[in-house]
């Protein structure tokens, strides 16, 4: 006779290979836990945490799980990455998670006024740059040269990574002129949800510039970097909390204390973070 994993090891093995597929996952993790029936004892972890997370965080918090793990045997980490808007009207209507990681005040501080969210903590900085393809089709050196890209993808008005991109359109009207954001958004043919759908564009050679975060493209070998002048830099800020409603408030608050630890800063710089203070 073969052998037979216990259910909750399929599960959770289900879940591990959907975790990236963004914070939508986490709507459905109530319905599977109930499909499958109670957990086996077996080898399964005994409690599991849920963090949401900003997209461009997908990374970092992949090292920061794996060392959670190691460091607290028994604990399983399922971290769900989106944008930081759309994680934030999944808790808004009930979904259920530990922390949520915001790629700008605005969505986390949201879910502190409503009651959602315990304390808005920093955590990280991250900057801006322009991509383009490694064979740069447009012909882009600079910021100033952005109008003349034909194709140009940037986040939509309500994601993170679109907010700080228009930041610098009307930061660098007052250095090139003013219409510059206009002439840029003139040759915007899409608008992303979330920032790795803005590299990817770019990645598939679908687009001839994008806005992205620099932690976006360490790994990424599909794009070539044009930086921002540092007179025009706008710093992306990053904040963290525990959920209100978390199942494990004890284990999420050491989760946040990692990342926010001498080792979690490490583990943000090697992933084009600033470790950000207060």
């Amino acid at each position: 006779m073969g052998t037979h994993r216990p259910m909750s090891a399929l599960l959770r093995a289900f879940l591990r290979s959907l975790r990236r597929l963004g914070g939508l996952l986490v709507v459905v993790l109530p319905w599977l836990a109930a499909a499958c029936g109670p957990p086996s004892t077996g080898n399964a972890p005994s409690r599991s945490l849920t963090v949401l997370a900003a997209s461009s965080l997908t990374e970092a918090f992949a090292e920061l799980e794996a060392d959670m793990e190691k460091a607290e045997p028994g604990v399983d980490v399922l971290v769900s990455t989106g944008g930081s808007q759309a994680l934030r009207v999944q808790i808004e209507q009930g979904a259920p998670a530990d922390v949520f990681a915001s790629a700008n005040a605005e969505h986390i501080d949201a879910l502190v006024e409503a009651g959602l969210v315990k304390q808005s903590l920093p955590f990280a900085e991250g900057e801006l740059v322009i991509v383009v393809p490694p064979a740069n089709p447009a012909g882009l050196a600079s910021l100033e040269d952005l109008p003349k890209a034909a194709r140009i993808v940037l986040g939509a008005p309500e994601v993170p990574v679109g907010q700080y991109a228009r930041k610098l359109l009307d930061l660098a009207d007052t250095r090139y002129g003013a219409g510059f954001r206009g002439r840029v958004e003139e040759h915007v043919v899409s608008l992303e949800p979330n920032v790795r759908q803005v590299l990817a564009k770019v990645e598939l050679g679908e687009a001839d510039a994008a806005i992205v975060y620099r932690s976006d493209v360490v790994a990424s070998r599909n794009v070539k970097v044009i930086e921002i002048p540092a007179e025009l830099a706008v710093p992306a800020k990053y904040y963290v909390g525990v959920l209100v409603g978390a199942g494990q408030p004890e284990l999420a608050q050491r989760f946040v204390d990692r990342l926010r630890s001498a080792d979690g800063r490490a583990v943000l710089e090697r992933h084009g973070f600033r470790a950000a203070d207060g």
